[in-house]
């Protein structure tokens, strides 16, 4: 009987037979039970490889996804690895185009739940969401907290360079696009742009290090697990943790930018909000990488629009790239500004 890992497309099985080890690939080939897709986002698709020694994770990163820094991906994710935040990687080809990793099983459900969008100033739901045995305000502070304390990657780039970046490559694409709605899309963060100023301004002064930043905390980029049971302790379900995935976007920047993208995109009510400000902002002051809480708190509007900004400049970024799909990328735009609050 064929190997269930020959049902990949032909094209991928060709090129990951020549990028893997031999012994490797070939433990893969005839241990493997099942192989089924998990997901495909913007810039890589992820299969599950299902073995009876534990299943595996293959990324296939898509070629073309030339915003993201692959070594500086895999520095990141080894960071995180080592602080047990991130499943394990077992192998990376040499061109970054594959990872295997550990798949991680989350017995208590599917975080990717908590997702929703809000700009600082948004109507919070009154309730909390139901959750089985899960405290996300203490599992979102104890994350932060070891984010925190990860080694400082090898690239760095503060909320105002990142601005500028995104802003000379729009006006560079500006040149030679005739579509009207990228233009009238373009010409809409170009008013934003005395504001945004203000919004860099409060941010910066308040900062004092930069430190590892993930730039992309939201509930799909994070996997709720726990400890199995264990012969030792029968039935019994260890702490939940929360597991960080997805490291395209790290670098070394400013410590509220991934508490800002994190309340953007959970579904918090205003008192878990509060709560998970407060518990944060106060871990970074303690370890001086911000002024005072208090003017941290202040800047933290101002850290949200600046996520929904970027999130804006890139969607607007990849329809000039990416001409088939520009029409959904615009509609991304007009999503991640209307979360913008002035």
């Amino acid at each position: 009987m064929p190997s269930p890992l020959l049902t990949l497309p032909s094209e991928l099985i060709n090129t990951l037979q020549q990028a893997m080890p031999a012994a490797k690939y070939h433990s893969l080939l005839t241990q493997c039970r099942a192989v089924s897709l998990l997901n495909t986002g913007l810039s890589n698709q992820n299969y599950l490889l299902s073995y009876l020694t534990g299943d595996k994770v293959l990324r296939v990163n898509q070629r073309h996804s030339h915003w993201c820094n692959r070594v500086l991906e895999v520095e990141c994710w080894r960071s995180a690895i080592a602080a047990k935040i991130a499943p394990k990687l077992e192998w990376v080809s040499d061109d970054h185009q594959f990872y295997l990793s550990e798949f991680v099983a989350q017995p208590q459900g599917d975080w990717s739940q908590f997702s929703s969008m809000f700009g600082h100033s948004s109507a919070r739901p009154l309730a909390a969401m139901s959750h089985p045995d899960v405290d996300a305000v203490t599992l979102l502070t104890q994350l932060f907290a070891s984010l925190s304390q990860l080694p400082v990657p090898s690239k760095s780039i503060t909320v105002s360079a990142q601005w500028q970046e995104y802003a000379l490559q729009l006006a560079q694409y500006s040149a030679e696009q005739t579509q009207p709605q990228w233009q009238q899309a373009w010409q809409q963060l170009q008013r934003l742009n005395a504001r945004v100023r203000q919004w860099l301004s409060q941010l910066e002064s308040c900062m004092l290090l930069p430190i590892f930043c993930h730039r992309d905390v939201t509930p799909h980029n994070l996997l709720l697990s726990s400890p199995l049971s264990s012969q030792n302790n029968p039935g019994h379900i260890g702490q939940a943790k929360l597991y960080c995935i997805d490291y395209e976007y790290a670098v070394a920047s400013h410590p509220l930018f991934d508490l800002a993208s994190a309340i953007a995109t959970h579904q918090l009510t205003n008192e878990q909000v509060n709560q998970l400000t407060h518990k944060v902002i106060v871990q970074y002051c303690q370890m001086a990488s911000l002024t005072d809480v208090a003017a941290a708190k202040a800047a933290l509007p101002a850290a949200i629009n600046c996520f929904w900004l970027f999130s804006a400049m890139w969607a607007l970024l990849m329809a000039a790239q990416d001409t088939e799909q520009s029409t959904q990328y615009i509609d991304y735009f007009n999503d991640y500004l209307g979360y913008i609050t002035f």
